[in-house]
């Protein structure tokens, strides 16, 4: 892997990561157990958030921590 592919992974590992936990604390914070359907809708949340921020997306970061939260809501 060259050291730009290894960067941008990286980024997006971070990127996804960060959207995840901040869209899992909110649902957490209205609901008390996460069914399939409520996992599902932390994954849609994230990937929301990262659309939301993504801008000018001129490297590739966000399109790749969306595929990476649709690689896990496909794993549900």
């Amino acid at each position: 892997m060259s050291p730009e592919s290894t960067r941008l992974t990286s980024e997006a590992i971070t990127l996804s990561a960060a959207a995840v936990l901040n869209s899992l604390i909110s649902v957490l914070g209205n609901k008390g157990l996460l069914s399939p359907d409520e996992e599902r809708e932390v994954y849609r949340s994230a990937a929301e958030l990262i659309d939301e921020a993504s801008g000018e997306d001129e490297d590739g970061t966000y399109e790749l921590a969306r595929e990476l939260i649709e690689l896990r809501m496909a794993d549900i």
